[in-house]
């Protein structure tokens, strides 16, 4: 796959030295997302179709609706739920005639197998369905390939920008789910060599800023005895939610 090389949302997100740049991108990624399926950009026929299909997941739903546009949430929620009739009208049908006839019909989506009933696993395909179209998502799907190409971008300027490279060094590392984001980019982007060279800066960094974060939570905890009350708070105040999102990838606004 080829990513667009955009260098300036990268660096921007590193000057807030947070920590987790990516948890910047990913935030104003998003609400970029939920204002434009608000705009007019939903009314052009390829993404029509495509929110007609997949939907939101229920958190980008939630978002949509919490930006109080309900009129054109309602609009595009209408379509949708008269193509997912649609689609639910034919997994109906397969399944109830498999419900009449269960020793003739089959799995949805598999042949029977193991001695299983074949009404049995129609009902498990019909779950399966059911499961996937709930978790399909056109906000998900953007939003991933924008954090695809953002982790592209960051690996090309830590490996050709020198400048960036001692940014990157002097910063708090990332939250785990853009780690493992960041991690599968260099294993894809990275020759053998680069690789190692990129795992020993990033692991040690990233140890050390999961240790300082144990410290400053420590810190706070102990602010709340009588005896510290006093003391200073340092680095600690807000150590809360900078562990969490750490921990969860949950950019605390």
């Amino acid at each position: 796959m080829k990513y667009h090389l955009d260098t300036i949302p990268v660096w921007d997100a590193y000057h807030e030295e947070s920590e987790c740049p990516f948890c910047i991108l990913e935030d104003k990624a998003e609400k970029a997302y939920v204002d434009s399926f608000l705009g007019g950009s939903v009314m052009e026929p390829d993404t029509r179709i495509e929110v007609n299909d997949k939907g939101f997941c229920p958190h980008h739903n939630e978002l949509l609706y919490e930006a109080q546009n309900r009129l054109g949430l309602a609009l595009m929620t209408h379509t949708h739920i008269m193509e997912t009739i649609k689609k639910l009208k034919k997994q109906a049908e397969d399944l109830t005639k498999v419900a009449e006839n269960p020793d003739k019909g089959l799995g949805l989506f598999r042949k029977k197998s193991s001695g299983e009933p074949n009404l049995k696993l129609a009902m498990q395909d019909f779950s399966i369905w059911l499961q996937g179209h709930m978790n399909e998502c056109i906000i998900c799907e953007r939003l991933q390939n924008a954090l695809n190409q953002f982790a592209y971008t960051f690996i090309h300027l830590w490996g050709h920008d020198k400048e960036f490279r001692k940014v990157f060094q002097n910063s708090k590392g990332f939250c785990f789910s853009h780690l493992a984001l960041v991690l599968d980019m260099a294993a894809q982007s990275l020759n053998k060599s680069k690789q190692a060279e990129f795992i020993k800066e990033l692991l040690p960094m990233q140890m050390d800023n999961m240790e300082r974060l144990e410290k400053e939570l420590f810190w706070f905890t102990q602010k709340f005895d009588h005896k510290n009350q006093d003391k200073p708070w340092g680095d600690s105040k807000d150590a809360l939610p900078r562990t969490l999102q750490k921990l969860t990838g949950n950019y605390m606004r």
